[in-house]
């Protein structure tokens, strides 16, 4: 048995209902089963053995999670690859990973792996062909994924996770979701994204229905979505979610939602409270990171009271906050957040960085704090931190603050080195409307202290994103040269 028995014996016991829905196609837990049963079959005629790494370098379709179900059944390990990045770099991963198989779409450019296999007619003859009836020596404790942050900062790094840790992770997640009964899912996520990717196989995983949805859509079209298909769980990033409140009025926009989660990076606490207003009241912010999946879950009722916060952790998962010498500090202090449990992925050598895992605990590079009752509160990377004088500036505090203002609609804030070796607070702003950097200076100065107002303000018509949704700090950077530089 393995992470993919679940599915299996869904296969047996709800043979009839919808599992995956992706555009007119809709799969049945029995064909799932049967699907991935031949799967793994056809991947073993190839040549693909136990414990062989395999790169899936596919589209966010049911093929991807039917590849994945597959290779995992049989004892290959996947390793998602973004499928929307450049051949040249995918290449570099296929080789730095020394990947001996590699399923790609049936036009895509060659990687660099001999063992490419593209997922074209002759792949799902092939499928088809195959025996359904193989029985497979799985294991919990052998590898179930090979997966990769996601790159905001820099090339991605990879961790490993057994079936047995996935397993973990995955009951923790499925804790904090706090669903009862079955759920019809939506996911425009993309599925090389560690958040998009474990929120199909959760629901998966509890015998939902998941509907996959392309990540480009307006958000008219995306409410219609919701009411057509009667969605009743979702995930989005913080980008969809501010997309989705520029549409919205007083209303709630999907009311009938049981859940929204939203992923990848914090909310400031004024869109938790609008999303819970004029979205859904069922919004939740969900924490996590690719090396833990979820961690923690911001409940609404909890958005008046904490709404700084992004929740409780999960029974099956430790966190501390520590300082720079490992040393516990005490509640409401702010420090350097880590993270151990049975739901841990193990780095990857010469993949990970291993400073990353130390002492059977994972360090996300977030500083963070907890309150009394176990709250955690985020305050910015640690690899983010501004010296100003001797005194550290968080990046997320000042962002925060920038958020406040009416005429802001997304902020980023970095550290950029003067020509005296101090750093300077430097922010990018997408605004509403007109509005000058003097007016957003005054605002500032009302919310921090001296020292943590941005010397300089650059105005985007949109920050940068990766294909996660996340704000793009290395491009931030790369912009710094476009505007010339900085006189600080």
């Amino acid at each position: 048995m393995n992470v993919v028995s679940r599915v299996m014996h869904f296969g047996r016991t709800r043979a009839a209902a919808a599992a995956l829905v992706d555009g007119g196609r809709i799969i049945s837990y029995g064909t799932l089963a049967d699907l991935t049963a031949r799967t793994a079959q056809y991947l073993a005629s190839l040549g693909v053995r136990r414990g062989q790494w395999i790169g899936l370098c596919l589209k966010d379709t049911a093929d991807h999670l039917i590849a994945l179900l597959g290779s995992a059944l049989m004892g290959a390990v996947p390793v998602p690859l973004d499928w929307r990045a450049r051949a040249r770099e995918n290449a570099r991963l296929v080789k730095a990973l020394d990947l001996p198989w590699l399923l790609s779409e049936p036009t895509a450019m060659a990687t660099g792996s001999e063992g490419t296999i593209r997922l074209d007619d002759a792949w799902h003859r092939g499928v088809a062909r195959a025996r359904a009836d193989a029985a497979w020596a799985g294991d919990w404790h052998d590898p179930f994924l090979i997966s990769a942050s996601s790159g905001s900062t820099g090339t991605p790094t990879f961790t490993m996770m057994t079936h047995l840790q996935y397993h973990f992770a995955m009951t923790g997640m499925l804790e904090l979701m706090e669903l009862a009964g079955h759920h019809k899912f939506l996911c425009t996520l993309p599925l090389y994204y560690s958040g998009g990717r474990n929120s199909c196989l959760a629901h998966l995983l509890r015998g939902d229905c998941v509907e996959l949805y392309p990540n480009l859509y307006s958000p008219a079209e995306y409410v219609e979505l919701v009411a057509r298909r009667h969605i009743t769980v979702a995930v989005m990033v913080p980008t969809g979610i501010r997309q989705l409140l520029d549409a919205a009025g007083d209303a709630p926009l999907l009311p009938n939602l049981s859940a929204l989660f939203c992923t990848g990076a914090p909310l400031h606490i004024a869109e938790k409270l609008d999303a819970a207003r004029r979205l859904t009241p069922q919004f939740h912010e969900r924490y996590g990171t690719a090396e833990t999946l979820a961690v923690s879950v911001l409940h609404p009722e909890d958005f008046t009271a904490r709404g700084g916060s992004v929740g409780q952790p999960h029974s099956l998962v430790e966190l501390d906050v520590v300082d720079a010498d490992d040393r516990s500090l005490p509640d409401g202090e702010a420090g350097i957040l880590r993270i151990r449990g049975p739901g841990m992925a193990s780095p990857v050598a010469a993949q990970t960085e291993q400073r990353k895992f130390r002492g059977g605990w994972y360090y996300p590079g977030e500083i963070a704090r907890m309150d009394a009752d176990g709250y955690l509160f985020m305050g910015g990377r640690t690899s983010d931190v501004i010296m100003r004088n001797g005194a550290k500036v968080y990046p997320a505090e000042v962002e925060g603050a920038l958020m406040e203002h009416p005429g802001i609609l997304e902020a980023a804030v970095l550290g950029v080195l003067g020509s005296d070796n101090e750093e300077r607070v430097v922010a990018f702003v997408v605004p509403a409307g007109n509005i000058a950097a003097g007016a957003l200076i005054a605002h500032c100065r009302t919310r921090l202290t001296a020292h943590k107002v941005p010397a300089k303000f650059h105005f985007l018509a949109d920050l940068p994103k990766n294909t996660a949704g996340k704000i793009d700090r290395a491009a931030l950077y790369g912009l710094l040269a476009r505007f010339g530089a900085e006189k600080l």
